[in-house]
């Protein structure tokens, strides 16, 4: 099963079907935190003063029983009258704060959520990522990750780390980019670079970073754990061999996964547009190219070319109003004019 999911690398979240890393009946029950059942896990216990600030960890094997499973939307409709929330709530921002002091790049974009039925009836729905509850489980999820690098480092273990240097240049300062900077930004980010030794992650504003907090859905993760797990004297540690050899048996099969995630995205993004023809909506002007400018549909997210009009000069970051012409899933087509 683990050679299995070295070959696969990570489990694939599709519009319409999920291929995962590791079979169901471990992945969905015993590797899972399921509401009522004891679970083997690795925590990391953090100790903040009364103003957020991190005082001390540590990283310990623990049994967890988990008493309530809330969906971010639960978290959302509760969080003005949750103590446990509101206090969670206080330890993000902080923990946000501090990263974006070290210079963190922030990056807030939506996502659109497509999703498809037993019938092939598709359904588009705009996914706010700044919500109060996915706001929690980032900040938080990040901070384990940054906690577990410093553990790895400060026992002079060899492990997977992430780097990843400035960008080329700053749009915005913190979060105040607009949608078009937001855009622009991310495209002028490095990327990142697995290696054995720890150094300075410039887009989360963090001094080491892993990736250790989905090991039932990413293998890198699950590496990490094994990492942390031979500290603990759970698990026989890596040779800098067999890690290395990881890294490298795992690149071509993430990159298809994000290729194969991205382009199945798009294609029913396109399929739910092929019923949309003649729709009116915003977009806008990303760069110019020769015959036509490059746009974003804000309301669905994807890009595409706009025709030049004669007699209209349009710039980066305009805003345009626009039609939708034609849309071919299959052909991998979005047409639009200006309205």
């Amino acid at each position: 099963i683990d050679q299995e999911a070295l070959v696969r690398g990570s489990s694939i979240y599709m519009p319409d079907q999920k291929i995962p890393m590791i079979p169901a009946c471990f992945a969905e029950n015993l590797c899972s935190l399921v509401a009522g059942q004891l679970r083997p896990a690795i925590s990391t216990m953090v100790k903040l003063s009364k103003s957020c600030e991190i005082i001390d960890y540590e990283i310990i094997p623990s049994l967890i029983r988990v008493e309530r499973q809330l969906t971010y939307y639960d978290v959302n409709i509760i969080a003005q009258d949750s103590n446990e929330i509101i206090i969670l709530r206080d330890i993000a921002e902080q923990f946000r704060q501090n990263r974006m002091a070290a210079g963190a790049v922030q990056i807030t974009l939506p996502d659109i959520n497509v999703w498809v039925n037993e019938n092939n009836e598709v359904s588009v729905n705009r996914v706010n990522r700044e919500s109060l509850g996915r706001m929690l489980v980032s900040e938080i999820m990040i901070m384990a990750n940054w906690l577990m690098a410093k553990f790895l480092s400060e026992h002079n273990t060899p492990a997977i780390y992430r780097s990843q240097t400035a960008p080329r240049k700053r749009l915005y300062k913190g979060n105040e980019g607009s949608l078009f900077q937001n855009c622009m930004q991310r495209r002028l980010l490095s990327r990142f670079v697995l290696n054995s030794e720890h150094e300075c992650h410039s887009g989360l504003g963090l001094d080491a970073y892993v990736t250790a907090t989905s090991p039932i859905r990413k293998y890198f993760d699950r590496a990490t754990q094994r990492h942390i797990g031979a500290v603990l004297g759970l698990e026989e540690p890596y040779s800098m061999k067999e890690k290395d050899n990881i890294i490298q048996m795992l690149a071509q099969p993430m990159s298809c996964v994000s290729n194969l995630k991205f382009n199945r995205h798009r294609y029913w993004l396109l399929k739910y547009l092929e019923k949309r023809i003649g729709q009116k909506g915003e977009a806008i002007v990303l760069y110019k190219k020769r015959n036509n400018s490059q746009v974003l549909l804000s309301e669905y997210m994807i890009e595409c070319d706009l025709p030049l009009s004669s007699g209209i000069d349009l710039k980066p970051e305009d805003l345009v109003q626009i039609t939708i012409q034609h849309a071919d899933a299959r052909k991998n087509v979005l047409s639009v004019f200006m309205s």
